[in-house]
């Protein structure tokens, strides 16, 4: 209850504090961009607002404008060290804040400010139009100035996504799968149009591709990454680590880092699975491999219930080798298989 009523506080200070000197300035740059110009139908997508030329931003808050019977909110998050403050949106307006606690130094020149996820409902004829029309900035001397922003990203809906390809997938034991990821958009290329199937997988990798493929659920209070390496977790990455983390996939290591460049291996993958379907484990299940005295007891259960699912299979020899790499190829279906799992149908 203190933390909420403590976020529910710094929220009000973005949102409503007004010192001597508050001027609407001119010289931040923003912008808006989707994850996909042309989003599917029923499949969520995520608006980026930037900002450029900013100086010592120690919190924000930023006004969004929609059309409701066209888009559903889903979920907002920052990168940003702090906490974040999301109202619920009304009448197709939405409010976010975020802010950073104690003496941490304010952001200054370019950042992602916020990365707000969406979903398409309807293909009307008319485009789909998300507008920024203010944005609110703070320093760290809680010095304010207001943005008014007119700037508006224009999308165009469709009911199924047109095929993606990648120059690398032919004979690929998982080129279907892959293809279908690419056109949910929980996966991207890279720009010569390979894929590289059986390239690693980061841990940082994996949960985004996680987050956006789930929109995975928060069981608690905003929090913020506290981890002893955050600044090696890619921006990309941490709002998708921090919702998982919210949502308990994701805990650090012992030693208080996160390692968000240490490739994953496949007894983590099978752990963080499991967790986001949320299902019960009865912690004596043993898995059915030839190698099930290698893999380590806290991933044994997690291990048992997504073989016995169908979500991960073991390799030659009928061995699952936990301590394996995971590829992007085997992350994409094993994230496939999740969905099937969640969404029967």
């Amino acid at each position: 209850m203190k933390r909420k009523l403590f976020i529910q506080c710094l929220a009000l200070l973005i949102t409503l504090t007004v010192l001597p000197g508050i001027a609407s300035a001119k010289d931040v740059l923003f912008s808006l961009t989707a994850s996909s110009e042309q989003p599917v139908l029923g499949q969520p997508f995520i608006v980026t607002v930037s900002g450029s030329d900013l100086t010592d931003m120690y919190g924000f808050e930023i006004n969004l404008e929609y059309n409701p019977e066209q888009l559903r909110y889903v979920k907002s998050a920052s990168s940003m060290s702090g906490f974040p403050v999301s109202l619920a949106p009304k009448d197709g307006k939405l409010v976010f804040a975020h802010t950073k606690i104690g003496k941490a130094a304010g952001d200054s020149g370019k950042a992602d400010l916020a990365a707000i996820t969406f979903e398409a409902i309807s293909t009307a004829a008319e485009p789909v139009v998300i507008k920024l029309s203010r944005v609110k900035l703070v320093k760290s001397d809680l010095s304010s100035t207001t943005h008014m922003t007119d700037i508006k990203l224009n999308l165009s809906p469709v009911v199924t996504a047109p095929a993606i390809t990648f120059k690398d997938l032919t004979g690929h034991w998982a080129k279907t799968a892959i293809e279908r990821a690419a056109a949910i958009g929980f996966v991207k290329g890279y720009q010569d149009g390979m894929f590289r199937p059986n390239g690693s997988v980061t841990r940082a990798e994996f949960i985004v591709m996680l987050d956006r493929a789930t929109e995975l659920k928060s069981k608690g209070d905003d929090t913020t990454l506290q981890y002893t390496d955050l600044a090696s977790i890619p921006s990309w990455a941490r709002p998708s680590i921090a919702q998982a983390e919210l949502a308990g996939v994701v805990k650090g290591y012992e030693d208080g880092t996160f390692r968000p460049n240490k490739l994953i291996s496949r007894a983590e993958m099978a752990v963080m699975v499991m967790r986001a379907l949320d299902k019960e484990l009865e912690a004596d299940l043993n898995p059915a491999f030839n190698d099930s005295n290698a893999i380590p007891s806290w991933a044994k259960p997690s291990v048992a219930a997504a073989a016995e699912l169908g979500i991960i299979q073991g390799k030659g020899g009928n061995k699952f080798e936990p301590a394996a790499n995971a590829t992007r190829a085997e992350a994409v279906v094993i994230i496939l298989r999740i969905l099937d799992v969640l969404n029967p149908n």
